[in-house]
């Protein structure tokens, strides 16, 4: 077999021993789309991070200067409602990644199911998966908005701590609804999985 955790030829970053350390393994064998969709849910969460914090410890204005000259605005409706509509694109892009990265391990699955893993078994596999790469989202987007209110005003707001765990919430959240989608499109027949290859 040559395909994610059952190939020889792949190196694997930690040893398997249950779901969460496949999960990394599939995670980390295709990096590169999963740092984008890292990235796809990690920014527009250090934006909201950020709004809210200004909303809260600054009565809503925006305001900084660069190279001497002020800049200032307030934070309204239409800068939460920009930020609502990224998190829904970054569920639809999570969403296809997703379905993009069961499709490529559609031969392990089928090998899995041939083995007697249940489809509730290999939900939860892809919930996971979910899960993890919404988690690494909420981390980069709380060290953005961090580097950012940083830049701008030289502090961090820790009164304001609950923002910065709900930046892991929603983000891990956001990732396992993505999952969902195509967790329930599980629907692969082994003996025809396994004649792909």
């Amino acid at each position: 077999m040559k395909e994610g955790e059952i190939s020889l030829s792949k190196a694997r970053i930690v040893p398997v021993k249950g779901l969460l350390s496949i999960e990394v393994n599939a995670i980390f064998s295709r990096w590169i789309r999963n740092l984008l969709t890292i990235f796809t849910i990690g920014l527009p969460r250090g934006l909201l991070i950020v709004f809210i914090t200004v909303s809260l410890s600054l009565n809503g204005v925006l305001f900084t200067t660069w190279l001497g000259q002020y800049v200032s605005m307030e934070v309204k409706a239409p800068h939460y409602f920009s930020v609502i509509l990224c998190f829904l694109i970054a569920i639809l892009t999570t969403s296809e990644v997703m379905w993009q990265n069961i499709k490529e391990r559609n031969v392990e699955i089928s090998l899995y199911k041939a083995l007697g893993w249940q489809d509730r078994a290999i939900r939860k596999m892809i919930y996971i998966e979910g899960a993890l790469i919404g988690f690494l989202g909420g981390i980069l987007g709380i060290v953005f908005s961090m580097v950012i209110l940083h830049l701008m005003y030289q502090t961090i707001a820790w009164n304001e701590f609950w923002v910065f765990v709900t930046g892991l919430i929603v983000p891990v959240f956001v990732g396992v609804i993505s999952a969902a989608i195509p967790g329930r499109k599980i629907k692969i027949d082994p003996s025809m999985g396994l004649k792909q290859r």
